[in-house]
């Protein structure tokens, strides 16, 4: 499939941008490196053009919709988009590093300073996204990228305003939208009151795995991690790393709780339980 979509994007935005490879896929999208036509290095998101009469289509313009009003450095900024020859097309600021999951691939465990400062970004971006009514609903290490000026969260393609709570034909199927490792409760239940509540519950399991090297809950069975989320106990970060800070442990440990009603009224709260960082680079 990507053999034949690359040669198919080039020659439809053949006037606008100049598209080197393919960076990143997913089951409805590619992403690929391109050039604009001023010279800078840009990533173009692409629908599948089999997909474009499809639900996946409507998530796709949803995506689009919901990336234009976000303006900050640790969100992926929407430059421009368009249609062109049955290619649907979105394109980003291309973001130079590594996925969050590569980083953990290689180190298993990140620094508790990394932790701290990728902490510290996130839930900048997330306290942006969250004021401007939409949920990510997909924070998970795949989506947050490594960059040299901090990290940035990518990928709104589920993401929901606030205000289509009960009314989002896309996501009630009866089925659980996100990914099971990071999902609060509530996601799993197919609620309709998603907040940001649940993104801070996402993020807390981010970084517990961070810490950790591994997600708070595992089995080899999807259905009993989703399980885990909903009726075990949050698991303790001291328990696992005992140099954690103690204040970065404990906002943990709150993001993560069962009830969103006891987790972190939002993202800002959170940051700023957290420790200062070092003034020192990453």
């Amino acid at each position: 499939m990507a053999r034949d979509l690359l040669p198919m994007v080039r020659q439809a935005l053949s006037g606008r941008y100049e598209v080197d490879r393919e960076i990143g896929r997913g089951g409805a999208a590619r992403v690929f490196a391109a050039r604009a036509s001023d010279g800078r290095l840009v990533a173009l998101k692409v629908l599948h053009p089999q997909l474009a009469a499809s639900v996946a289509a409507e998530r796709f313009f949803r995506e689009i919709h919901h990336l234009a009003p976000l303006e900050h450095p640790h969100i992926a900024r929407l430059i421009d988009y368009g249609e062109e020859d049955w290619v649907l097309y979105y394109v980003m600021d291309y973001v130079e590093g590594p996925t969050l999951k590569q980083h953990l691939q290689a180190v298993r465990r990140a620094g508790i300073g990394d932790t701290l400062r990728i902490a510290h970004d996130v839930l900048d971006a997330l306290a942006h996204a969250h004021a401007r009514g939409i949920v990510h609903r997909d924070v998970k290490p795949e989506n947050i990228l490594l960059a040299p000026q901090g990290a940035v969260l990518v990928d709104f393609g589920i993401a929901r305003a606030v205000s289509q709570a009960g009314a989002d034909r896309l996501t009630r199927s009866g089925f659980a939208v996100g990914t099971s490792a990071y999902m609060s409760p509530e996601q799993i239940a197919g609620s309709d009151d998603i907040d940001a509540r649940s993104d801070i519950y996402s993020l807390g399991c981010v970084l517990f795995e961070c810490l950790v090297g591994r997600p708070p809950y595992e089995d080899p069975l999807e259905d009993a991690v989703l399980r885990l989320h909903r009726t075990a106990p949050v698991p303790s970060v001291l328990e696992r790393r005992e140099e954690t800070p103690q204040a970065l442990a404990e906002a943990i440990h709150r993001a993560m709780a069962k009830d969103p009603a006891d987790r972190w009224p939002s993202a800002q709260m959170m940051r700023s339980a957290l420790p200062e960082l070092e003034p020192s680079p990453r």
